[in-house]
């Protein structure tokens, strides 16, 4: 599906790393991670979040770098990201959870089957659970356009 391939891309927009306990004051997002956009639940106001589809699902590499600035995660290994979406993937730990803001494009479906691009901004979040895994949300607004509104899916990292 369309959503799908753009949410790889970004969504790395949404990767996710695990810090050593919830709340660590040393986070580490370190290792393989299995990303999911559960896709069959997304919710909002836009068009495109009552298009049906399945869950995404793509392991991504992850590093952690801290200094005095904080810390930051890149993903380093994982799947080619379209056209519409940057390759370089980063989240920055805000003290409780990694997050991540960008500007990009959704490819938005319309019922004739064409796509356009319509200009939009999503923050993607993950919270570290005591179990090792990540659970947040890949929250887009659209600005302009025939999917105008939002989109919020839900997603889970686990290591992979």
């Amino acid at each position: 599906m369309v959503i799908r391939a753009g949410l790889a891309c970004g969504l790395l927009a949404a990767a996710a790393v695990v810090a050593p306990a919830a709340g660590a004051d040393d986070p580490n997002w370190a290792g393989r991670y299995k990303i999911t956009f559960h896709t069959d639940q997304k919710t909002g106001t836009s068009m495109a979040a009552g298009q049906q589809e399945t869950p995404y699902a793509a392991s991504y590499l992850f590093t952690t770098e801290c200094g005095d600035d904080g810390c930051l995660a890149k993903a380093v290994d994982g799947p080619v990201p379209k056209d519409n979406v940057s390759a370089a993937v980063s989240f920055e730990w805000t003290g409780a959870q990694w997050e991540k803001s960008r500007d990009w494009r959704w490819d938005c479906l319309l019922p004739d089957g064409t796509i356009t691009y319509d200009p939009a901004t999503s923050v993607t979040v993950y919270r570290p659970q005591p179990d090792g895994s990540l659970t947040g949300s890949f929250d887009t607004t659209i600005d302009s356009g025939d999917c105008a509104g939002t989109v919020n899916i839900p997603v889970t990292a686990r290591p992979d």
